[in-house]
């Protein structure tokens, strides 16, 4: 009988925590779905955006080539690639490692900045500037544009 009393109470504590198991698995399955379903907002956010300035820059090419403008475009980069990096390391923060898929992510934001250069930038608009036959004026812009890229570092 004491015997049987002890298997009882073993049930019991077993039985006790399978139940409390079972609701951490939920819990769990619940943060992963929620934290799933914020990597694909944040994925659609960037496409979106990186969309946005694509058409952005392609009006902003059709307005004037000074040289503020180009110094503008470059600063608008510099501070885009700078929100990506902090985005990037609130994700990485919020993800705590691998059991969120922080490294898809990083991946996604590696791959979104790697495709907006400023260099790319420069170049498109050094081949408006080459159609416009101001040898002068091209040589002078060129080495505007090469010093405001020192300037910002970059």
């Amino acid at each position: 009988m004491d015997e049987s009393a002890g298997l009882q109470g073993q049930i019991d504590q077993q039985t006790s925590s399978i139940d409390k198991l079972y609701e951490g698995m939920q819990q769990l399955e619940s943060a992963i779905m929620d934290a799933k379903s914020k990597k694909e907002q944040m994925i659609a956010r960037a496409r979106t955006a990186e969309s946005t300035q694509k058409v952005n820059d392609m009006l902003s090419g059709l307005g004037g080539n000074t040289s503020m403008d180009a110094y503008k475009r470059m600063e608008d980069k510099v501070n885009q690639l700078e929100a990506s990096a902090e985005v990037s390391a609130e994700m990485g923060s919020l993800s705590s490692g691998k059991m969120l898929g922080g490294s898809d992510i990083e991946k996604e934001f590696a791959l979104l900045e790697s495709s907006s250069s400023v260099d790319d930038e420069l170049k498109k608009m050094k081949g408006l500037l080459g159609g416009s036959g101001g040898g002068e004026k091209k040589d002078s812009m060129d080495d505007e544009l090469e010093k405001l890229k020192r300037d910002a570092g970059l």
